[in-house]
C-alpha cells in the first residue's frame, strides 16, 4: 500500500513562523512571505 510522504514542518526564513501550504505553495501567515518569490 502506498503511503503519502511526510514532510517536516517548514518555517519562514524571515520571521520563523510555521508556514502554511496554500494550493501547494508554502506561505507565511504572519509576514506574507511566499516560497519561490524573489520580488518581495
Amino acid at each position: 500500500m502506498l503511503q503519502s510522504p511526510h514532510h517536516g514542518t517548514r518555517h519562514c526564513p524571515r520571521c520563523e513562523t510555521t508556514l502554511s501550504n496554500v494550493q501547494g505553495v508554502d506561505t507565511c501567515p504572519e509576514c506574507r512571505w511566499i516560497d519561490g518569490r524573489t520580488d518581495r
